[in-house]
């Protein structure tokens, strides 16, 4: 398995300790004010390893959780080679940027594999440090040549091909075996490579071949709930306690071949497609106010008896908050001169660490969640995962059980999203573009 302590981002957990601190008294003050059944829950920090087993966190249903997680989660390495296939879109500012790229004597692939690298942690290092939604591109090697009888393989890919699915599919499983308490979202998507019918197939198979034994049923129980809409204690102890969620080809119906052991497509996603941060927190918190928007369409539906089917799209999707910066065209531009602009980021990871880490996303989920209170998104998924640490990492995981913990409360409740009113713009406005 690859695993290496090198990949811990050493320095900012350790300048992070004191604000963690302060995150976690937060988090425990709470947690503590968070009953269920009259019982207090537990003032003992969970780790990260297994901060699912929370008891105030297991007795809500996954509907009202927050599930934090990463994006492309499986690019920490790329080789040199660009994914193959009519869809496999090769980043937008290349073309633009590899004139200067051959002056200074810079390789494509190599730009290419420093805005496309967004992990510097095996699969099995971010789950065993806190994420709980995996973002697994899956791309077709094909069969090779000649009679076509040779097995393809499927292969990790952003923009270039990285390690083989299989890799990371057991790095799922052992962290599932071991830690028998956590349920993972597990989204694969982006088919590229042009695979037929047969290819997507024995991608279904690998799945539930490393993963079957714990897969979450996309099926309503005799009671009519669903996984979303039942404690996720209730999963745990039937051992169904990973979700994975397939890119559904029309043409080939493989979800419904497979049913009910892959969940076709129900993630909401969306990006805000920029490098600038206060674009992406503008298009971010639209995408929450427009989460509460259908939070309360959904619970008004409800009330009508005609509406059995808009229901059951309601408690089997999902809504995502991609926290992410996309590089353009100048920015890989001004990250190639070492000598003239060396204090620009030179990769994705130090974009993100630069502009958006989790400092500022703490301050936007702060926003939304305390300030406005507004619902969040069962899944959020960011670049540069950091690393967790007992000695006090972990801020995203810990979010996430602060935000669950908080709109399940009765003072939450009792309050409407402040982002739906007529002064939600003007606040945003004021925080994300200041004078």
């Amino acid at each position: 398995m690859m695993m290496s302590a090198s990949t811990f981002f050493v320095e900012s957990v350790e300048a992070a300790t004191t604000d963690d601190d302060r995150a976690t008294t937060t988090i425990q003050t709470t947690l503590k004010d968070f009953e269920r059944d009259g019982k207090e829950v537990s003032k003992k920090l969970v780790s990260s390893t297994h901060w699912q087993s929370d008891p105030s966190y297991r007795k809500m249903a996954p509907k009202s959780l927050v599930f934090p997680g990463t994006h492309d989660s499986g690019a920490y390495f790329l080789t040199n080679t660009f994914q193959p296939g009519k869809q496999s879109p090769v980043p937008d500012w290349v073309k633009s940027v590899a004139k200067v790229a051959k002056t200074v004597g810079i390789p494509i692939e190599e730009l290419v594999a420093r805005w496309a690298k967004t992990q510097k942690q095996t699969v099995f290092e971010q789950l065993r440090t806190g994420a709980r939604y995996l973002d697994l591109r899956c791309g077709w090697q094909g069969r090779g040549g000649g009679g076509g009888d040779k097995q393809g393989t499927w292969k990790i890919h952003h923009a270039l091909v990285g390690v083989d699915v299989s890799i990371v599919l057991e790095d799922v499983a052992n962290f599932l075996r071991t830690f028998t308490t956590e349920v993972v979202i597990v989204e694969m998507s982006h088919f590229y490579g042009d695979p037929d019918e047969r290819a997507v197939e024995q991608l279904a198979s690998e799945v539930l071949g490393s993963l079957g034994e714990f897969v979450v049923p996309y099926e309503k129980d005799e009671n009519g709930d669903t996984f979303w809409t039942k404690p996720l204690e209730v999963s745990v102890k039937k051992n169904q306690r990973v979700l994975i969620a397939f890119e559904n080809f029309n043409m080939y119906n493989t979800t419904d071949k497979y049913k009910p052991f892959l969940w076709p497509w129900v993630l909401e996603n969306g990006y805000a497609d920029t490098d600038d941060v206060a674009t992406m927190k503008e298009y971010n918190y639209d995408v929450v106010r427009a989460f509460n928007n259908n939070t309360q369409t959904e619970a008004t539906n409800k009330e009508k008896e005609n509406e059995e089917e808009e229901e059951e799209d309601a408690t089997m999707r999902l809504t995502k908050l991609s926290w992410i910066l996309t590089a353009r065209a100048k920015t890989v531009e001004n990250s190639i001169w070492p000598l003239i602009h060396n204090h620009h980021p030179k990769t994705i990871v130090d974009l993100t660490l630069k502009d958006a880490d989790r400092f500022v996303f703490k301050d936007f989920v702060d926003l939304v969640s305390k300030r406005m209170n507004c619902r969040f998104p069962q899944v959020f998924s960011v670049d540069a995962w950091f690393a967790d640490s007992d000695a006090g990492g972990g801020v995203f995981w810990k979010l996430a059980k602060e935000i669950s913990a908080r709109q399940n409360s009765n003072a939450f409740l009792k309050h409407n999203c402040a982002a739906n009113n007529k002064n939600g713009s003007t606040t945003t406005n004021r925080l994300f573009n200041p004078p």
